[in-house]
């Protein structure tokens, strides 16, 4: 197989994975995958199933060395390229990952600054700029998709005032469900100083979040570390202070991570500032609402909105098609003029990552 054939095999085996990033087939794309694989790794997960997998049994399916084959499986996770877990036997399974999220977070969540991280983040730069000077080259927008990839988790505070309160909007829930949370680095921000060390918005780095299976993948491969409960619940408080959003997958019954977003380098919530109808990328299930009588007009909420849906004359108005229901403007309103109240056409996410990977692919 020829080297450029295998690159785009490889393309079409991460495509395959899912995400919410498109895997095209163009020069920006080609140059980060030959970064990230090697030939000889490229042709291993393009051999591999869209499904965990051990050492043992993949060995098996091309006639290969065990052990020869779990080197390179261990390789390849420890570079962020494949996600692993142990099965009930303690054996571990591998399975391919999308492009992101997946393999874009693996590269930049350790923090750190190898000559390889420099390269990689460029390559990243250059494939993410192509995409969207390819997106606003097109005479119309892309149509949204009917299922949001992402949504938000509202300040939970702000949430218990509402009229109805969402089952999956509240965030301390996932958190004392879960067995395990993992903390790292913003991979967003991180990515950013890697290409200019002056490009640093001055919020916290050490704030992204993994749980579950996710958190003990990423403290094995030293990607971060495990927390408490109470640590974690006192991150994500801070995170509300400095006026992060909450995100995560668009699933209601399984949590695998939450980043604490800033919208000057979060991809989702700049890609929901791009369109006019923000909350059809990202919401919460909620959208905030003004008290005319309460509200001063004293512009606070302005600087706290993440996607610029609040504007103020001698009150102040939302933009509901682009407010993503975050709460970050309710609990620093000093007049209580601000509330969350349910967005009534918001569906329901989907339960699980299997079900939101489908949701999202429908045509």
């Amino acid at each position: 197989m020829a080297e450029q054939g295998i690159y785009e095999d490889l393309r079409k085996a991460i495509k395959r994975a899912g995400g919410a990033l498109p895997a095209i087939g163009i020069d920006e794309l080609y140059a980060l995958l030959k970064e990230l694989f090697t030939p000889e790794e490229a042709a291993l997960l393009i051999s591999m199933p869209n499904a965990l997998i051990t050492a043992k049994d993949h060995a098996a399916t091309l006639g290969r060395a065990p052990d020869e084959i779990e080197a390179m499986m261990e390789a390849m996770t420890n570079k962020g390229l494949l996600h692993a877990g142990k099965n009930a036997e303690g054996i571990y399974e591998y399975i391919p990952i999308p492009l992101l999220p997946g393999i874009y977070e693996m590269q930049f969540y350790r923090g750190t600054k190898t000559e390889r991280d420099y390269r990689l983040a460029r390559l990243f730069k250059d494939y993410l700029d192509t995409l969207q000077k390819l997106r606003e080259s097109l005479p119309t927008p892309p149509p949204l998709p009917e299922t949001s990839y992402f949504r938000v988790l509202p300040v939970e505070k702000e949430v218990s005032s509402a009229m109805t309160v969402l089952p999956y909007a509240q965030l301390s829930k996932y958190v004392e469900q879960t067995s395990a949370i993992a903390v790292g680095t913003c991979y967003c921000r991180h990515h950013a100083i890697l290409i200019d060390e002056r490009d640093n918005c001055g919020v916290s780095h050490s704030n992204c979040m993994a749980f579950g299976a996710g958190a003990i993948f990423a403290a094995e491969r030293n990607m971060g570390r495990l927390i408490s409960k109470e640590e974690a619940l006192k991150i994500l408080a801070e995170a509300e202070e400095e006026g992060l959003v909450h995100c995560t997958a668009n699933t209601s019954e399984e949590l695998i991570f939450i980043c604490n977003c800033c919208s000057c380098h979060c991809g989702i919530l700049r890609q929901a500032k791009w369109v006019p109808d923000s909350w059809r990328v990202l919401t919460s299930g909620y959208h905030a609402e003004i008290d005319d009588t309460l509200c001063s007009g004293c512009e606070v909420c302005l600087d706290r909105c993440p996607v610029s849906a609040i504007k103020v004359t001698d009150t102040a108005n939302v933009d509901t098609m682009r407010c993503i229901g975050c709460g970050l403007c309710v609990d620093t309103c000093p007049t209580e003029a601000i509330r969350l109240v349910l967005r009534a056409e918001a569906p329901a996410p989907p339960r699980r990552m299997g079900h939101l990977e489908r949701a999202v692919k429908k045509p």
